[in-house]
C-alpha cells in the first residue's frame, strides 16, 4: 500500500495557515488518496480579542477574497472586514490627485481590510476542521538534510520528516546557508510605522494612498466600533532617522505629526493606538526549493507594503501549490522532486518579480526629483483622474486580476 503523502509546514502565521488550508482543502478532492498536513508553530496561538486601536490588519484583494470563499472562510470573515470601495491617491504638497472607484470596474469593492487576529482565527479553525495536525508551541532548531527525506529537528531532539517541508517562517540565516540558498535584499532606508487611528464621521469605505517625502502613507478603512467614528489602519513610511522619535512622542504630539503628513480629508485625528515599526527591506530568495524543502511566504519574499500585496501573493501561491501537489499525487509523482514542482516554481517566480518591481516603483515614484521631473509626474496624476479607462486598468491590477 502506498503511504499517504505528508506535507509539513513550519510557521503558523497567516501564510503558513493559508498553505495548510489550501493544501488540505484541495486534498478533499482526491479520489482514493489523501494528503496528511502537519503545521508547526513556535508560539502558542493567541485567543481573545485585542483592543480595537491596537490591532494589526492586512489588505485583501478580490482574487484573495475569491480564494477565501473557495476555502469556506470568507462567510465568517466578511462581517469583520473593512470595505475599500474607493482609493484616493495624492502627493503631499503638490497638485494633482486621482480617485479610483469600484464602479470603474463594475464591482462591489476594490478590496477589503481584515484584522490579522480575525483572519488568523478563521484560518486556524478551518485548518483544524480539515484535519490539519497543529503542533504548537513547538520550536524547531535545525534542518536535517542527512535523512532519506527532508526533516526538521525540534528543541526536544525530535526528528520530524515528510515528503515535502514548507518553510513559511522562522528560517534563520544558518538554515539558508545549509540549503545553499542566498537572499537578495534591497533596503529602502525607511521604516514602516504601523498603527490604528480614529477620525470623526461615519465610515465611507475610502482608502487613501498619500505619497510623502519619505514614502507612501496608506490609510485603510476598518470596521468602526462607534457610530460616529471612523477607524483606520495606517502604514506610514518614515525615514530611519525619524522613526524612533515618532515612536516616543505622546499620543497628542503624534496625532499632530500624522495630521501634518496626511492632511484633513478625514477631519482631525481623534485617537491613535499602539505604534509598531520595522525596517523596510525588499527580499527575494535566489531559489525556493532545495532537497525537499520549499520556501513560501515571508521566507521566500518580502515586498514593500505600498500596495498591500505581500499576503495576497502568499494566498495566490498557496492556491497554486495546492493544485500542483494534487496533480503530482494524482499522477503518482513524488512530491520531494523538483520535477513535480517545476510548474509552480515558474509561475510564482514570474509573479514575485512582477510584484517586487511594481511595489519598488510605487514606493519611489513620488520621491523628490526636482521641479523638471516633479511637475510632469504630478500633471500625469491629475490627468489620470480624467481618464476612466486608464484608471480602471490600474485598479484592476490591484484587485489581483491583472490579466483580465
Amino acid at each position: 500500500m502506498t503511504a499517504t503523502p505528508h506535507i509539513l509546514i513550519l510557521g503558523g502565521g497567516l501564510a503558513g495557515l493559508a498553505f495548510a488550508v489550501a493544501i488540505a482543502r484541495a486534498g478533499e478532492a482526491l479520489s482514493g488518496a489523501s494528503l496528511k498536513v502537519t503545521l508547526l508553530e513556535a508560539q502558542a496561538f493567541k485567543s481573545g480579542t485585542p483592543n480595537p486601536l491596537d490591532t494589526r490588519a492586512s489588505a485583501l484583494n478580490l482574487h484573495s477574497v475569491a480564494l477565501l470563499k473557495d476555502w469556506d472562510i470568507w462567510s465568517s470573515l466578511a462581517p469583520h472586514c473593512g470595505v475599500i470601495e474607493d482609493i484616493h491617491v495624492s502627493h503631499r504638497g503638490h497638485f494633482g490627485s486621482t480617485l479610483m472607484q469600484s464602479r470603474d470596474l463594475d464591482a462591489e469593492a476594490l478590496g477589503f481590510v481584515a484584522e490579522n487576529h480575525n483572519l488568523g482565527r478563521y484560518l486556524l479553525e478551518r485548518a483544524q476542521g480539515l484535519g490539519v495536525e497543529i503542533r504548537a508551541p513547538l520550536r524547531c532548531t535545525s534542518l536535517r538534510t542527512d535523512q532519506d527525506r527532508p526533516a526538521l529537528e525540534t528543541e526536544d531532539s525530535e526528528v520530524l520528516d515528510a515528503d515535502l517541508i514548507l518553510l513559511a517562517s522562522g528560517v534563520t540565516p544558518d538554515w539558508f546557508d545549509d540549503l545553499g540558498i542566498s537572499i537578495q535584499e534591497r533596503p529602502a532606508h525607511t521604516h514602516a510605522l504601523v498603527f490604528n487611528a480614529v477620525f470623526p464621521g461615519r465610515q465611507a469605505g475610502c482608502a487613501f494612498e498619500r505619497f510623502t517625502q519619505h514614502g507612501p502613507l496608506a490609510v485603510l478603512p476598518l470596521p468602526s466600533t462607534h457610530r460616529h467614528e471612523q477607524r483606520y489602519n495606517v502604514v506610514w513610511s518614515v525615514s530611519e532617522t525619524e522613526v524612533d522619535a515618532l515612536i516616543d512622542l505622546s499620543d497628542e504630539q503624534f496625532c499632530g505629526r500624522l495630521q501634518e503628513a496626511f492632511g484633513w480629508r478625514l477631519g482631525a485625528v481623534s485617537a491613535v493606538g499602539r505604534r509598531s515599526q520595522w525596517p523596510l527591506v525588499r527580499s527575494l530568495a535566489s531559489e525556493q526549493w532545495r532537497a525537499g524543502f520549499l520556501l513560501v511566504g515571508n521566507a521566500a519574499h518580502t515586498l514593500h507594503p505600498v500596495a498591500g500585496q505581500g499576503l495576497n501573493l502568499s494566498l495566490r501561491e498557496a492556491d497554486l501549490l495546492a493544485k500542483t501537489l494534487i496533480a503530482a499525487v494524482t499522477s503518482g509523482q513524488p512530491l520531494s522532486r523538483i520535477s513535480s514542482l517545476r510548474g509552480y516554481l515558474t509561475q510564482v517566480a514570474a509573479e514575485q518579480q512582477f510584484l517586487a518591481s511594481s511595489t519598488d516603483l510605487l514606493a519611489t515614484l513620488f520621491n523628490p526629483r526636482g521641479v523638471l521631473l516633479d511637475s510632469p509626474r504630478n500633471a500625469s496624476l491629475a490627468l489620470l483622474d480624467l481618464l476612466p479607462g486608464a484608471r480602471a486598468h490600474i485598479a484592476r491590477i490591484g484587485t489581483g486580476y491583472r490579466h483580465a
